[in-house]
């Protein structure tokens, strides 16, 4: 696995961003799914918590495919008022996270100001047990996204942050669906997880 390019004491000491540039890769796509998103459809930034190495994975994926990391674990609200808050201004686009389920609720609440909405939600529990079980959902077709996580196991997180960047996010009324996955769970995995992703209305 390649060393994790995100700083967990650099976020701790301030919460600036870290950013590294690269074009999305390109790949086949599935139903209810598209490859290379609109500008106003890509993940412009993503929420983790540096305690945990899956979540510095998933950011790692998304910064190498032009998303600005955010730490959460000092203060997830201060981020939206600051540094998260311009970037959203100044760039708009999606937000992607893999936090405790609080970081989410405070998340969602503070992105409607920018009109985003839950356009996934993903569960990653290993309380009680040796493995994660992945429940996730959302309003496209998201089989090839459990089936990702199947496929890479212990390297999950990286899995699921490629396979969301490649998807065309939007709110939509469509129903939401389900689909579950189960991964050998890493040494700092700390029970619960959710990963989710905010996204702006479609333009007219």
């Amino acid at each position: 696995m390649a060393k994790s390019l995100l700083d967990r004491r650099a976020f701790l000491k301030d919460a600036s961003a870290l950013t590294v540039s690269a074009a999305l890769a390109a790949s086949g796509a599935s139903a209810g799914a598209s490859v290379a998103p609109a500008q106003g459809r890509r993940i412009s930034a993503v929420l983790f918590d540096g305690r945990y190495s899956c979540c510095r994975e998933f950011a790692n994926s998304l910064t190498q495919k032009g998303a600005i990391a955010f730490n959460v674990y000092s203060d997830v609200a201060a981020l939206w008022h600051g540094p998260l808050r311009d970037r959203l201004t100044k760039h708009g686009g999606c937000v992607a996270g893999l936090t405790a389920h609080s970081d989410l609720t405070v998340s969602r609440s503070f992105g409607r100001e920018f009109r985003l909405a839950l356009r996934y939600e993903g569960a990653h529990d290993s309380r009680g047990a040796q493995v994660i079980a992945h429940r996730l959902r959302a309003p496209v077709r998201i089989d090839h996204i459990a089936s990702a996580l199947q496929c890479a196991d212990v390297d999950w997180s990286e899995s699921l942050a490629n396979a969301m960047a490649r998807i065309r996010w939007q709110q939509s009324t469509a129903q939401w669906e389900s689909s579950v996955a189960q991964t050998s769970a890493h040494g700092d995995h700390p029970g619960f997880l959710s990963s989710w992703l905010l996204a702006p209305p479609e333009k007219v």
